[in-house]
Order: structure tokens, then sequence, then C-alpha cells
């Protein structure tokens, strides 16, 4: 279903959803903290529908994207990876209703204020890798204004039941509109909690793996307070819900009932160090892997196919194996730093190794080179193994392009250099009568295989 919506047309009909229409946009968030995340073009997009939900008051209103296209002046197929820098962002959700199939709901959500973004590990990382430090900490000190220090304080502030009597009863016995409020809210709520930049993993449940440590003894807030650790490792690894509440519980502390988040990361890398061939076949390939030739051909497809349900830990395993390697210790630091980051979804790391340590041959992964490209691949709105697997023939073509460039100036150099060869270092020279040689005339061969023959004859000095 999703994949449908990839491809829009000028005539895709759109509508907007907004459950904030009553409260104000702070843009200094979005201009300092947001845009130089998702871009111009995307924040461009955010203001654009925000202002066109205004308008609908929530009414439904059909729309077509050339609207988009026109007031953004945007090319009709870039529209797609502009939105998605906003999904990643938490920004908007793009939803499908099972009635109307053929129409794409935009739901808006409000951007985080400035200490929920800085807050956010995630977010704070991107923003520090897109901007530098230097300018981070001045985006800090423009949002940010610290309390002065007012020593040790005392609160002496009245409390809501000393200024207010409430009935007993109707604690006990919360009235009929109360409660419809709070039912009301508390949708609202599941809604926004969705709506939270947390890293996400479709293929993990969280609430299931609180639920299976809930009788144990490991302290669940502790957990909670690990959720962004426990799904990167499910991403980078592949680990489920079972293999991590066994883990957590090796990683807790027995003398607080703690989770040891250091140790956990600790023990997943040593985990899979000594077991590296592994509980991985559900997952990992069962063919040989070869470079593709053509966009879609099956070869290609398989790859595509394999990278969208592999973690990245494993893909490289199996590609490793292949090349009778192993994964190092410095390949799954690198993998980590940009799991983390959250700029790529896993299909396209993973195609991203295939070009690496298949399409390119190298031994290991280059750090430098990977994160070049996961940059560029990231700017360029690269968000599924398909459109990755473009940008590397692109990339190929590219290459090639510069390669036979520097041919053809190398060829250039080599005719320039033997036109000015001195006549003596040329190899067609004629040769003189004078000039010695060491090929031996028929007459001398005649003498020579005569002298041979005396010299083997019974006697002969």
């Amino acid at each position: 279903m999703a994949e449908s919506f990839d491809k829009l047309t000028p005539d895709t009909k759109y509508l907007t959803t907004n459950a904030h229409i009553n409260r104000s946009l702070d843009h200094s968030v979005l201009t300092n903290l947001y845009l130089p995340i998702i871009g111009e073009k995307a924040l461009g997009l955010y203001n654009l529908l925000w202002s066109m939900s205004l308008n609908d008051h929530n009414q439904l209103v059909l729309h077509k994207h050339y609207e988009i296209q026109s007031m953004l002046n945007c090319k009709i197929d870039q529209l797609v990876a502009i939105r998605k820098q906003l999904e990643g962002v938490k920004l908007i959700n793009t939803l499908v209703s099972q009635n109307k199939p053929d129409v794409l709901i935009y739901s808006l959500n409000l951007p985080l204020t400035a200490e929920q973004f800085l807050r956010t590990d995630i977010l704070s990382i991107i923003l520090l890798s897109k901007v530098g430090e230097t300018t981070y900490k001045q985006i800090v000190d423009r949002l940010v204004l610290p309390l002065p220090d007012l020593g040790e304080t005392t609160n002496i502030s009245a409390s809501l039941l000393d200024l207010f009597a409430v009935p007993q009863n109707l604690i006990k016995n919360i009235p009929g509109a109360v409660n419809d409020a709070k039912q009301t809210i508390v949708r609202s709520a599941a809604n926004v909690s969705e709506n939270s930049f947390e890293p996400d993993s479709h293929q993990f449940n969280f609430k299931l793996l609180l639920s299976m440590l809930e009788n144990s003894y490991v302290d669940l807030n502790s957990v909670k307070a690990a959720r962004d650790l426990i799904l990167s490792e499910n991403l980078l690894y592949g680990i489920d819900e079972i293999q991590m509440a066994k883990l957590i519980q090796k990683a807790t502390n027995l003398s607080t009932n703690e989770l040891n988040q250091s140790q956990l990361k600790a023990i997943i890398t040593d985990n899979f160090s000594r077991h590296q061939a592994e509980n991985v076949e559900k997952a990992a390939p069962t063919a040989e892997i070869t470079p593709s030739s053509a966009k879609f051909d099956t070869a290609t497809t398989q790859l595509i196919s394999i990278s969208k349900k592999t973690a990245p830990v494993v893909f490289l395993e199996q590609i490793k194996k292949q090349k009778h390697g192993i994964v190092t210790s410095g390949e799954l630091r690198t993998l980590r730093e940009l799991v983390n980051l959250r700029v790529l979804p896993n299909e396209v790391i993973n195609i991203l190794i295939y070009y690496l340590l298949v399409d390119e041959n190298r031994s290991t992964l280059n750090k430098n080179l990977m994160s070049t490209i996961a940059d560029d691949w990231s700017q360029h709105g690269i968000f599924d193994a398909e459109h990755a697997i473009d940008a590397i023939k692109n990339r190929t073509i590219d290459k090639q392009k510069k390669a036979d460039k520097r041919a053809a100036k190398y060829k250039q150099r080599r005719v320039n250099v033997k036109e000015t060869l001195p006549d003596w270092a040329k190899d067609d020279q004629p040769s003189s009568a004078s000039q010695p040689t060491s090929q031996l005339t028929d007459a001398q061969k005649k003498q020579l295989k005569a002298q041979l023959d005396k010299l083997k004859k019974p006697g002969s000095r």
C-alpha cells in the first residue's frame, strides 16, 4: 500500500487533518532546530500544509498535489522525498483510509518545544552533525535561557486542596462529564504518544518486552529509560523481544535491580563476537549474493527483498562469510553509529554495505566513505532499497566517466612523451652496420656446430 504512493502525480488527491488548529507554531524552533535537519523545501511544505489545514477547518477538503507542486516550485517526483523528511521528524503522519484508498491524508503535528527537542538524543545528535559544535552551542544559547542560581530554596507554595474543598463523594464517583473528557484526553494522548519522536522499529514490540519483564526482578523504569538503546540494538542485530528480555536480565544490577545500559551493550557485542555464525539463519540470505547488473533482474530483486527483512549486522555477517572474512569491531562501531543516527532505514544501510563490500570488492567497511555516502543519500532522500540501487548505478556511471576522462588524459600525455623522445631512445631506429649484434649468422652457426661435434668425439682435445 505504502509503495503505491511513492510515485505521485499532480492529480493524486490528498486532504489535511490538524488536531492543533487552535495552537500557534513556534517558528523559532522550526527555523533553528528543524530547518538544518529537514531543509528549506520540507519546512516550506510543512508551513503550506499547516496553512491549508487552518483554512479547511478539518472539514476533509480534497486537494490535488499540483497545488503543492506549483506553490513550492517543486518537481512532482521530489515531493515524496520531501514529505518523508517531515515524517521522519514527526511533523506529519501520512495515512491512507480504507474507505478512500486513492486519497492521502496528511495529519499534522506540533513541533517539539526547544527543551523537548534538545532532550531527545537522536534529534540532538543529527542536528549537531549538520551544523557543527560551534553553531549548535549558539542555537542552544538562543533558545534555552538558564535560570539564575538562587542557592538553597524551600517551596512554601499552597497546594490545591489548601485552597479548594473537594467533596469526597465526587472523588470516589467521578462525574460523567469529567470521565468523558478523560476518555477524549486518553485517545488524544495515545495519538501524541505515537507521534512522539522515538526510535522506530516495526518488528519490535516494546510493550511486549515490558510485559515479559513485569514479574521479574528488573526495575521497569530503568528499562523504559533504555528504550533508545534497546530499539537501536534490535535494529542493528535483529534481536527479538524474548532474546532481549534475557539479555536485559543478564545486564541488571542485582543490588539495585536497575538495568545497566553500558553492560547491556557490552553483552550484546560480546555475544555476537563469540557466536557470529549462530542463530542467524532465519533472517539471513540463503542464496549466493552476486553483484547486480540490471535494475530489477532476479538477482537485484532478491537483494532488495533480503535487505528489507535483515538486520544490518546479520546482513554484513553473511556477506563476510561468503568472502571468508569476519565482522570486525570497527565495522560494528561504524554500523552502530549509523543506525543510531536514524538518517537511513536498515534496508538502505544494507544496500550500502553490499555496494562497498561486493560491488566495490572492499575487504572492510571504511567509516569515512560510508559516512560520506550515507550523508549524500540522506540529503537526496534515499529512503528505500530501490532508490539506493538507483543511486549506486548513478554513482558507478559517474565514476566510470571520471575514470575514462583520466585515462584519456593519461593517453594524451603518453603520446606527447613519445613524440618528444630523442632519436636514439626510439625503438624503431634502423640498426647500423657498425652496431654490435648478438644474433649469429648461418655460417657462424655451422662453425659452432662443427666445433661442438668435434668435442664430442673420443680422444679429441
